[in-house]
Order: structure tokens, then C-alpha cells, then sequence
């Protein structure tokens, strides 16, 4: 059985991003940033993964659920005003709008899942791999390690003793969450062939293999521990520019290094993006 929290519920966290769904690849462009052919699909899709995952972490006995909106669509949606709220499972709470991770867990959670996640930059086969922003940031590093969306996330919600349990994405995503995070559930709903290209699950079989992945996560939380990694951090940034490493150092609080990078120095996790 899963273990409870102080309220006698089994609180869980869940992010959805918008790139890790069935069935999507979105179309390439020059600027690097992702185009809006699937958009209003991408909205249906995620919306219908994140309702499979509550109901499979229902069954599993999970009765306090927050679903974050944490995700994007280009030209389309603002952060955080992708799901289609009403289409979601009555009785959970939903983040929504400009809300930060770290401030939405920072409740306290039993455990969480990843929805829609996505590889680092640069990965093969990574469909949409980048690192937070495509258009501006190459590649991040934590301690001279390469670390993408996935490692960042695991490592805040780690400081905040919840442990990440499910992580859905591609292939790609998957296996880099599953080198990181150990022997969590994983579900890849599609295969990539490139970063705009994949093999994919039909939407209810992807749909089919979340609830069911869900429902053992939550089974199965208890024998997970948040992932941690002992301090001092250094998170080295690699832009395209040395504006847009200029830019990222006074957003995060860092300072400029190199001719297009940026470092940020920190004691917690919590204080890196």
C-alpha cells in the first residue's frame, strides 16, 4: 500500500509539459522555435494523458491530486494555459498561469509524476529535445554533468522530499529519466526518429499504458526516494548568443561566462532556475 501523508492522504504532484505526448512532433522552423500546426491537438492530447494519469493514480489509492499546467504552446498559448481544465477529472486542484514548480510543491507531496516530458538538448532521437528554451539555451551542465528538464525538476522536487515516481516522454526522455531516477515507472508513448519525426502509440493505448503506469507508481511510492545530490551547485548555461547569456545570468541571478554562457552558483536546487 501506498504510504500516507500527515492528513492521512496520499498527496501527488503532477507536471504536464507539451512536448512528450502521443502522437506529437509539431513542425520545424527557422527560428527553432516550435510551430503551431498540432496546437488545439496538443491541447486535446495532453489534456487526455493527464486525465488517464489521475485515474490510474486514483485507483492506486492516490485521493489528494494536483495537476500543474506547466507547459507552452508557441504563438498559441501562454505558460501555464494549455489543458482544457474542464475535460480534466472533477475533484482535483489545477496550478495554472506563471506558477513556478518549486512554489506549487512547495506544500508537500506524497510523490510526483512527469507528464509530456521530453530529453535533454542534442539528444538522439530526442523528439524536441532541448533544454527550457530551444530558441536560446544550447545545453545546461550541473557540476560539469549535462542535465535537461527532467534532472532539474527530480532534483527541486528532491530538496522538497517528494520523490518523482512516473515520468511519461518519448523513448529518449524516458531513458534519460530512467539513467537518472533509477528504477521508476516510465512510460514512452512514441519512438523518435529525429526531432520532428517518431513512431507513436495510438492516443488510447498511450492513454491505456499511463493509467496503468500511474496506478503502480503510486503503489510503488513508497519504495522511492526523492532524488537528491549533495551541494555547493554551479549550473553552467550555453547560449547561442552572448546576449541571451547575458539575459539568462541577470534573470536566474548568475553571472556571464564565456563568449555565450552563463553560470549560476547556489547552496539548494531551489535556488538554480
Amino acid at each position: 500500500m501506498p504510504s500516507r501523508g500527515r492528513t492521512g492522504e496520499v498527496k501527488l504532484y503532477i507536471a504536464v509539459d507539451t512536448e512528450g505526448e502521443a502522437c506529437i512532433t509539431r513542425e520545424s522552423s527557422d527560428t527553432a522555435a516550435y510551430g503551431t500546426f498540432q496546437a488545439e491537438y496538443l491541447r486535446t492530447v495532453a489534456t487526455r494523458e493527464a486525465a488517464a494519469a489521475v485515474e490510474g493514480a486514483r485507483e492506486a489509492g492516490a485521493d489528494d491530486i494536483v495537476v500543474h499546467d506547466s507547459g507552452f504552446i508557441r504563438g498559441v498559448t501562454p505558460i501555464g494555459m494549455v489543458l482544457r481544465y474542464d475535460e480534466l477529472p472533477r475533484g482535483i486542484r489545477i496550478a495554472l498561469g506563471r506558477a513556478f514548480m518549486k512554489e506549487v510543491a512547495a506544500e508537500g507531496f506524497d510523490a510526483a509524476f512527469l507528464l509530456g516530458h521530453h530529453a535533454m538538448a542534442d539528444t538522439p532521437g530526442g523528439v524536441m529535445a532541448h533544454t527550457f528554451s530551444p530558441v536560446t539555451i544550447k545545453g545546461m551542465a550541473l557540476n560539469g554533468t549535462p542535465i535537461g528538464e527532467i534532472g532539474i525538476e527530480a532534483l527541486q522536487l528532491g530538496a522538497l522530499g517528494i520523490p518523482v515516481v512516473l515520468v511519461t516522454a518519448d523513448e529518449a526522455g524516458c531513458r534519460e529519466a530512467r539513467d537518472l531516477l533509477g528504477g521508476i515507472e516510465l512510460a514512452a508513448v512514441k519512438r523518435g526518429l529525429g526531432l520532428h519525426a517518431a513512431v507513436s502509440l495510438h492516443p488510447d493505448d498511450a492513454c491505456d499504458l499511463i493509467r496503468r503506469k500511474a496506478r503502480r507508481a503510486i503503489e510503488r511510492q513508497g519504495e522511492i526516494a526523492p532524488f537528491r545530490m549533495d551541494g555547493p551547485f554551479e549550473l553552467h548555461i550555453e547560449c547561442f548568443t552572448g546576449d541571451q547569456a547575458r539575459t539568462w545570468a541577470q534573470k536566474l541571478g548568475g553571472e556571464p561566462a564565456g563568449a555565450a554562457g552563463c553560470v549560476v552558483r547556489a547552496d539548494s536546487p531551489l535556488d538554480l532556475w
